[in-house]
């Protein structure tokens, strides 16, 4: 059997109008570069004939697979999935939506390639085509990762990646249910690097990540990874005792020595409000947490595979 070198995993919702288009560009390039190479697409439960089209691929290309998952488990499980799958000594990720070229591949797998000590070759646009909440949320999300996983300022995290075996066979380890790609790989290894790659604007359809999405993806990272917002918590639950009990011997000092001739409502009322605020905000951090601690402990499959094809 032949040694495969490249695996390239996509993972793929609603990708009928690109789907076809961007394996014909993959399998132009692989040819180009002369290397062996398969390429694995994981259909996350699409709404539209995503895997109709994946049975034509696989009667023209004998190098793709496509998995067809049960219900839908969100992009980084899906990309587990494929990583399961994968049997290339390098490992390429991707989007379906051919925002990242496949004619960049050669870049980040060349990078690799010829830095041994390297784990993982990121591309990092040179401008990125996304909406303007996206490049924000990614703002975000890079400050957390330096204030979290210690990620070098210079370093900027992408989708569109190369990685070794070695550190894809580390992921595949990771039991979380909740994975996030991102921190997983600045967990593993603090071999990477980062490579100049052009981004194109999407071609078909709108992008899956709303607003919404790229807030939980943000919530993720951070909860998942971090017990920054329980320490952060404690520490304004100290301070906000420590005011309480200055404003006790304010009032306590107050009464006996000066005296109060008109109640102070409005205080009375910011104050509980204050404090309900600050409680709920407790409560709700803390909810999150034991939502993920009884996902994890329950047992539920990351992904069911229904189909290879």
């Amino acid at each position: 059997m032949e040694k495969i070198e490249l695996s390239i995993v996509i993972p793929c919702y609603n990708s009928e109008s690109s789907i076809e288009e961007l394996m014909d560009r993959i399998n132009h390039q692989m040819n180009k570069m002369g290397l062996s190479y398969e390429v694995i697409c994981v259909n996350d439960c699409s709404k539209d004939n995503t895997i109709d089209n994946f049975h034509l691929l696989s009667q023209k290309h004998p190098q793709f697979t496509g998995i067809d998952l049960m219900f839908n488990v969100g992009q980084f499980r899906a990309l587990m999935c494929g990583f399961e799958q994968t049997t290339g000594q390098y490992i390429v990720t991707m989007d379906d939506d051919l925002q990242h070229p496949p004619e960049e591949i050669d870049k980040l797998y060349n990078a690799l390639k010829n830095n041994p000590d390297i784990d993982a070759v990121l591309g990092a646009p040179v401008k990125k085509e996304h909406a303007w909440y996206r490049n924000l949320g990614s703002f975000f999300v890079r400050k957390i990762n330096e204030k979290i996983f210690n990620k070098p300022k210079g370093l900027r995290i992408s989708a569109f990646r190369c990685l070794n075996r070695k550190l894809v066979d580390t992921l595949v380890n990771h039991k979380t249910f909740f994975p996030v790609m991102g921190p997983l790989i600045l967990r593993s290894t603090r071999n990477i690097i980062n490579v100049d790659i052009e981004h194109n604007k999407r071609k078909y359809g709108a992008s899956n990540y709303t607003l919404l999405t790229l807030i939980k993806t943000t919530i993720d990272n951070i909860i998942n990874f971090s017990s920054l917002p329980l320490k952060y918590i404690s520490m304004l639950g100290m301070i906000t005792a420590g005011i309480s009990f200055l404003l006790i011997i304010y009032f306590l000092f107050k009464y006996f020595f000066v005296g109060i001739s008109q109640p102070g409502w409005t205080s009375v009322i910011l104050l509980i409000n204050f404090y309900s605020g600050i409680i709920l905000l407790s409560l709700g951090v803390i909810g999150e947490y034991l939502v993920r601690i009884q996902a994890e402990v329950n047992g539920f499959p990351k992904y069911v595979i229904r189909n290879k094809i």
